[in-house]
């Protein structure tokens, strides 16, 4: 489950990878501040996510899993259990920061993307294959995080 090591181009791999996000923030949020405040704020914004008890799946990608040194944000996709999105209105103000767009980045610096896993395994398979694709269309891989408990 350890992530591959970085192209010369920086990114990772094209793909899927699999980490326990422990694993993630070593590899990506230690070695610079602007990582370290990401990785913060990746932990926080997952942590927030898990506690709704609906997230299934969530998905990593952007500048944060790469070798820059300075990543803009963090880019995210949470797979949602089926009827979430009849739910999510309910939630707590400081949950719903997650799923609301400009909530998300004003507190996270992440842009939040989610479905509910009613969209089916073709549609979350063609929305992470977009996302291997970096803003030149240079194919990159993007990271599954993965919990030990």
């Amino acid at each position: 489950m350890s992530l591959p090591a970085t192209l010369p181009n920086g990114f990772l791999p094209p793909g899927v990878h699999t980490a326990l996000l422990q694993a993630i923030i070593e590899r990506f949020g230690t070695a610079t501040p602007r990582r370290q405040v990401l990785a913060e704020r990746l932990e926080e914004l997952l942590r927030v996510a898990r506690a709704t008890g609906q997230l299934q799946r969530a998905f990593l990608w952007g500048s944060f899993p790469t070798d820059a040194s300075f990543p803009r944000d963090l880019d995210l996709f949470l797979l949602m259990q089926v009827g979430f999105d009849q739910e999510f209105r309910r939630l707590p103000p400081t949950q719903r920061d997650v799923f609301e767009h400009d909530r998300a980045r004003l507190r996270f610096e992440a842009d939040v993307f989610w479905a509910t896993a009613a969209i089916g395994i073709e549609e979350l398979t063609a929305w992470l294959s977009v996302y291997q694709l970096s803003r030149e269309m240079v194919p990159r891989g993007i990271v599954e995080v993965l919990w030990d408990d």
